[in-house]
């Protein structure tokens, strides 16, 4: 279905209830989770996106609820200060 510049491009605001919050770090995008349900969706995807097969982009989790991905040189440089799990 096509749809216009205007709808595809607008920013969405946020659905009430919704716990998740997206930031824009200098390096990486930062999530802020409090659903329990969205924290373990996020906890399964780092196993699989962090995985020997693909080396960027890397998921890390810390503190608790706040997940970080990095991709690019930001992926490899953080992936090396942890030390290649």
């Amino acid at each position: 279905m096509a749809r216009s510049r205007a709808v595809v491009g607008a920013p969405r605001e946020p659905a009430a209830g919704r716990g998740v919050r997206v930031r824009f770090g200098e390096d990486c995008l930062e999530f802020d989770t409090v659903s329990p349900r969205e924290v373990t969706l996020l906890r399964r995807l780092i196993g699989w996106v962090n995985g020997p097969m693909y080396p960027q982009p890397y998921l890390v989790e810390g503190p608790p609820g706040r997940f970080r991905l990095y991709v690019g040189r930001a992926a490899e440089r953080v992936r090396t200060a942890q030390g290649m799990r």
